[in-house]
C-alpha cells in the first residue's frame, strides 16, 4: 500500500487513524480546525509566516495541490477522496495538514508525540464504479455513530453531519473553499437527491 505511485489527474482514497486507535477529534473545535486545514494547506505556496486565520479568510489557492472531491472526519480517523493536481501534491498536502493539526492538537490537549498512525494510507481508484462506491462509503461512514437509528432518523443524521461533504452533495450546504471537482460524481445522477438515495441505498 505504501508503494503506490501517486500520479497527476488520478484519484485516490487517502485515510488514516489515530495512533493506537485513539481519538484524533475530541471537540467541535478540533473537527473545525482539521476541516479548515483542508482549504488552508491546499496550495503550493507555504503560509510564509502568515497566521492560519489569515490564509483561511483569503481567496482561492494560487495553485492547488489536490482537488478535494469528498471527505469525512470521524472521531479517530479521516477519509479523503482526492485528485492529485501536481507532482507529489497529495504527499505535500497531507504532510502539511497532519503536521499542523498534530501541533495544534498537542498544544490544545497538553500532550506530546505523534497523533496519527504512521504514514497515511492510500488506495488508487482505477474505475468509475469504484469512484462512485468510494464516495458512498465515505459519505455513509458516520452510520457507525448513529447505529440503531431508524431509517428516517438515519437519513436526517447523515445529512446534518457537519464533518462530511455529504450535505454539500445533497445541496444543503456549500463548502466551495474545500471541495472541487464534485461534478465528476454528481453529473452521473439526475439530481442531488438521487445521489443521496444512492448513498443511503434507497434505489
Amino acid at each position: 500500500m505504501r508503494n503506490i505511485y501517486l500520479a497527476k489527474k488520478e484519484f485516490y482514497h487517502i485515510y488514516n487513524r489515530g495512533t493506537d486507535k485513539r481519538k484524533t477529534f475530541l471537540y467541535k473545535n478540533d473537527y473545525q480546525r482539521f476541516a479548515d486545514g483542508l482549504f488552508v494547506f491546499n496550495d503550493e505556496q507555504n503560509l510564509n509566516g502568515c497566521r492560519f486565520e489569515v490564509r483561511l479568510n483569503s481567496g482561492e489557492a494560487t495553485k492547488k495541490l489536490v482537488n478535494v472531491v469528498a471527505y469525512c472526519l470521524m472521531p479517530n480517523h479521516f477519509h479523503l477522496l482526492l485528485e492529485q493536481c501536481v507532482d507529489d501534491g497529495i504527499t505535500k498536502f497531507i504532510q502539511k495538514m497532519v503536521t499542523s493539526y498534530t501541533m495544534y492538537f498537542n498544544k490544545s490537549h497538553e500532550r506530546t508525540g505523534v497523533l496519527f498512525q504512521g504514514i497515511f494510507k492510500r488506495s488508487h481508484i482505477k474505475s468509475n464504479s469504484r469512484l462512485l462506491e468510494l464516495s458512498r462509503y465515505i459519505h455513509s461512514n458516520p452510520i457507525k455513530i448513529f447505529k440503531g437509528a431508524n431509517d428516517a432518523d438515519l437519513r436526517k443524521d447523515l445529512l446534518e453531519y457537519r464533518w462530511s461533504s455529504f450535505s454539500d452533495y445533497a445541496g444543503i450546504r456549500k463548502e466551495s473553499k474545500i471541495l472541487s471537482n464534485t461534478s465528476i460524481i454528481l453529473d452521473q445522477f439526475d439530481s442531488p437527491n438521487d445521489y443521496v438515495r444512492y448513498v443511503l441505498g434507497e434505489t
